[in-house]
C-alpha cells in the first residue's frame, strides 16, 4: 500500500486517481483552483458537467469500511454543492459512485465489498451513473423505436379507454 505523510496528501492521489480513471472512460475532466469549492473534481460528457466529491477510506471493521461523508470541517454536503460522491477503499481498488442524493443525510456510510447483495452492492464500480442524461435518454429512444410503432387502444365515445361493449 502507497504510504503518505498526512491524510491530504492521500487525499489528493485519490482525486488524482479518480480522475485518470475518469479521462481513461472518455470523460473530460477539470478540477476546481484552490480549495474553496465544495466538490474535487468536475466532469463532463456531452455538455453535461457533474461535480464529484472525492473520499477515499482504509478504515476497515471486520469486512466492512466506514467512510465519513463531512468535509474535513465536519460540514455536511448538499446537493447544492455536489452531484455525486466517488468513495475508493484503498485496501481493495473498488470505487463506490453514489448519486448525492442517495447519501445524503448521512454522516458515514459503510461499505461491504465482499457480501453479495449488500445494500450498497448497486454502487461498486457503478461508473455508468456517471453517464450523461442525454446519451442514456437517446438509446432508450432508439430502443423504443426499435420495437416499432405502438398499437393504440380503443376508446369509447366519451374517450375512456378499453374495450369496446360487444354490439
Amino acid at each position: 500500500m502507497e504510504v503518505f505523510k498526512t491524510y491530504k496528501q492521500r487525499g489528493e492521489w485519490v482525486e488524482l486517481l479518480f480522475m485518470t480513471r475518469a479521462a481513461k472512460r472518455g470523460y473530460v475532466v477539470s478540477k476546481p483552483w484552490g480549495d474553496s469549492a465544495r466538490y474535487d473534481v468536475g466532469i463532463e460528457q456531452d455538455g453535461r458537467f457533474k461535480r464529484v466529491q472525492v473520499k477515499g477510506t482504509d478504515c476497515r471493521e471486520g469486512n466492512n469500511y466506514s467512510c465519513l461523508l463531512a468535509s474535513s470541517k465536519l460540514k455536511a454536503y448538499t446537493t447544492k454543492q455536489i452531484d455525486y460522491f466517488a468513495i475508493y477503499l484503498l485496501r481493495e481498488d473498488i470505487w463506490y459512485i453514489f448519486p448525492a442524493k442517495r447519501l445524503m443525510g448521512q454522516n458515514v456510510v459503510v461499505l461491504s465489498p465482499h457480501r453479495e447483495g449488500s445494500v450498497h452492492e448497486r454502487y461498486k464500480e457503478a461508473w455508468k451513473l456517471l453517464d450523461s442524461r442525454k446519451r442514456a435518454s437517446g438509446r432508450a429512444a432508439e430502443t423504443a423505436a426499435s420495437k416499432g410503432p405502438r398499437k393504440r387502444r380503443r376508446t369509447d365515445h366519451n374517450g375512456a379507454a378499453g374495450d369496446r361493449p360487444s354490439e
